[in-house]
């Protein structure tokens, strides 16, 4: 908590839903609240609702439209791919900060990041977004099948 900003206790529980055995969740957006001063859920997605490319595509309309409205946000989306023959799901820690983002939005998004990222276990790999370029989603899958190797 360097930045100064709290971590609200349901970011966790939340994340224990999509990452845990309970495998709840296919993504969980988080923001920083209205003053600035705790991360909170914004908004989660059922992983019975519908397959993993739309899911992923609803997850990236969210965070632009976030943009739009001058916010970043936090996101963690539980990526299903395949290696060779075998089949993985892999959390993804997103940290979209893009670059229209008031400078104040921005230093409290980058160094608020490393509060709730390093609350959660079983992350498979990070990804700074800061456009539409850093999200396509063979772009992300060909980070975790690279980390898969490593």
């Amino acid at each position: 908590m360097a930045s100064g900003v709290a971590l609200s206790d349901e970011c966790l529980d939340v994340y224990q839903d999509l990452q845990g055995s309970k495998k709840k969740y296919r993504y969980i957006i988080y923001k920083l609240n209205d003053d600035f001063s705790e991360i909170v859920v914004d908004t989660t997605k059922p992983r019975e609702e519908g397959g993993v490319t739309e899911a992923y595509e609803e997850f990236c309309s969210k965070l632009f439209e976030a943009a739009e409205n001058r916010q970043g946000r936090y996101g963690v989306f539980d990526i299903h791919y395949n290696v060779d023959t075998r089949e993985l799901d892999k959390v993804v820690f997103f940290t979209w900060v893009a670059d229209t983002l008031p400078i104040k939005q921005k230093m409290l998004y980058a160094s608020s990041a490393k509060a709730l990222r390093g609350k959660m276990t079983g992350v498979h790999t990070e990804i700074q977004c800061n456009d539409a370029s850093d999200l396509k989603l063979e772009s992300v899958i060909a980070k975790c099948r690279q980390k898969s190797y490593e």
